[in-house]
Formats: structure tokens, sequence, C-alpha cells
């Protein structure tokens, strides 16, 4: 088997409604739909969200990359060798981590397919019966977001996510609160400041809502300040988790060893792929640390079963799973892989198990 032709397809999928966060506002997802083909006419898919704001890639530069020099070095190889065709893209590129996961799932999905198990068999086997995801809340008043919180509670979501880190902290405490007391103490509630407060401000949330018994807040400040992390987190009574600070495994070994984390979110579009998320895991378990793998809200259906054939066999999945399709208001894929209750529940068949839908992938593909 070889791989004959790689491809990259822009995409641009309206969500909802805006995503309000403390590094941006998002109304519209851009996502890189990556596409293999071997000799032997298997076809395997991979995406990854592409966000300047996050790995400081475009469209355009995923594009540009996987369809040109990824394409050419990874033409006419075994594509089994995922190991090595990690390492082979990681050594004639620096960074795009996204561009490079897409790619990485699209193999993933080729070698599952050709062995005949679904590709949470091929990491290893079903730990869970199924993948519990998140609903985020964000923007609004108090009042309106404790409302929506409420709501995906009563639909079976067990975990929400609060976006916070603005400069009205005392808003987003009550936000917080609010959304607890909406809920109630059996739904995981994990704030996420995405890098939004200086020191003085996170403690100052953190010690306000410690009662409210949120599993963690995340990345209460820059993904730079590793140290402040590590003030942070050794004062906080709540656990502080590391998101945009940390990529991969080398990166949490680092913060480990700092104490700059309790906690890590782990995404395929910051390690690179199925193999570098594998690795955090790892660390983390050997650390003793709760993981929470996030996706991205408005991510395609195959991000999403992607990671999440990979949740039902990862052993520490102690905060949950981010795995957010259900924010775009369309997709490119045949038949939409959405939660059911608050649950994902990958294919059985082999592979990813989701096909792409053509007519709608050329309607959302930004270079037609």
């Amino acid at each position: 088997m070889r791989i004959e032709r790689l491809e990259a397809i822009p995409v641009e999928l309206p969500l909802k409604r805006p995503l309000q966060m403390a590094v941006a506002t998002v109304d519209v997802r851009t996502c890189i739909v990556v596409r293999v083909t071997t000799d032997d006419g298997t076809v395997g898919i991979g995406e990854s969200v592409v966000a300047r704001y996050f790995t400081g890639e475009s469209l355009a530069s995923a594009t540009d990359l996987i369809n040109g020099v990824l394409a050419r070095a990874l033409a006419g190889r075994d594509p089994r060798d995922l190991a090595e065709l990690r390492a082979l893209m990681a050594r004639i590129t620096v960074h795009n981590n996204g561009a490079r996961a897409a790619v990485e799932m699209a193999l993933h999905d080729v070698v599952a397919q050709a062995a005949g198990v679904p590709l949470y068999e091929f990491y290893g086997g079903r730990r869970r019966p199924s993948v519990p995801t998140i609903w985020h809340v964000s923007g609004g008043t108090p009042a309106s977001v404790a409302e929506e919180a409420a709501e995906a509670a009563s639909r079976g979501f067990p975990l929400v996510k609060v976006k916070v880190g603005s400069a009205d902290v005392d808003r987003d405490i009550a936000a917080t609160l609010a959304v607890r007391d909406a809920v109630g103490p059996h739904v995981e509630l994990l704030p996420d400041a995405n890098q939004g407060w200086d020191h003085d401000q996170a403690l100052r949330y953190l010690q306000a809502v410690a009662g409210a018994n949120p599993g963690f807040v995340e990345q209460p400040l820059s993904r730079w300040d590793l140290m402040g992390m590590a003030r942070l987190n050794a004062v906080s009574p709540v656990t502080v988790a590391a998101d945009e600070g940390v990529f991969d495994a080398d990166g949490l070994r680092t913060a480990l060893e700092v104490g700059a984390v309790g906690a890590v979110v782990a995404k395929l579009m910051k390690a690179a792929g199925p193999i570098g998320v594998r690795e955090v895991f790892s660390v983390a378990d050997d650390a003793g640390i709760g993981v929470h793998f996030a996706g991205m809200a408005g991510q395609t259906s195959i991000g999403a079963a992607h990671a999440a054939h990979l949740a039902l066999a990862v052993p520490n999945l102690r905060f949950g799973s981010g795995i957010s399709p259900h924010y775009v208001t369309g997709d490119v894929v045949e038949e939409r892989f959405l939660p059911v209750s608050g649950h994902l529940h990958p294919s059985e068949a082999p592979g990813l198990g989701v096909r792409i839908d053509e007519d709608a992938l050329s309607h959302y593909r930004t270079d037609r």
C-alpha cells in the first residue's frame, strides 16, 4: 500500500451563534479537510480547525503546506509507517500543528480501514461505552448563560464550559455561580479564561468560585507565563489546567516540572495528531493528573469523530471531552456525527466510519 495522493480542502462553516472568548469572538469556523488516497483505492479523511489566534495557521498556509511540501514528501510512502511519517512531517516543517494533525488523522483512517477495524479498536479497544462531551456558554448575562446551561444539562450534557477571562471579573464570577446553581451539583463545570487575566484577577476569580466546585479553571494566564501559572497553581483553591500553554508531551513535562498545572487539556490540533495526543495522555497518566480531551467548538464531524474514537480508547478521561461538532449550522459529511444526550458514539465501521458529502464540501470550501 502506497500513498498516491494527499489533498487539502479549506472550508468555512458558520456557527449557530458567536462564541465569545477572551482572545477572540468567532462566528465562523475555518477548517482544513484532508484526503489521503492510496494506490489500492483506500481513501482516508482528517480535519482540523485552523485558527490564527491558537496555532498561528491560516487556511491559506495550511492548504499550501499540505498540497505542496507534505504531498510531495509523503507521495509513494507506506501509510502504515505512522511514526515514521509523523517524524518526517515534523522534520520538514516547523509548528503548523493543525495541518499536520489533519494529515496524521487521515493516515490513521487509511490504516484502520486496511486492518478492517474501527479506529477505536486500532487505538487499543473500547474503555467506555460512549464519550461524554460538553456544552459551551459565552457572552450574555449571568442569567442568560445560566438558562442556556440548564437547558443543556436537561438534554443530558454532563459537562458545561463557561467562557470567562473578561476584564469584568465580577461578571465572570456571577456567571459561574449562576451556572452552577442552574445545572446542579452533578454536572461538571469547567470555566475557561482563554488567557484573559493577570495573576490578581485570576486569584480573585478562583477564590470566589471555589465553593461552586469547578473541575478546573482553564488557562487563566497567558500561554507564555509558565512561572506565573506555577505561582497561581501553588495558591489556588481550584485546580488550574493548561490549554494554550501546553501543546504536547514535552510542554506538559515542563509544566509539571515547575508545578504550573494540576490538569491538562489535550487537543489533536495542538499535539499535531493522534500520536501526539496519546503521548500527552501518557505523561498525564504517569503524573496522576486528569485530562480534558477537547475539540474546538464548531469543528466538523470529521475531526469530531476522530477525537471520539481516540477518547473511547484512552484510559484517563477524568474531565470528559470537549468534542464539539454541534455548534456549526451545517457540515461536510453525509450523516452528521452529533452527541446524543450529551454523549458521542463512534461508528463500528472500519476506520473513521464517516463519509464526505461532496456537494456539501463544495458548498463550504473557500477555494472553489
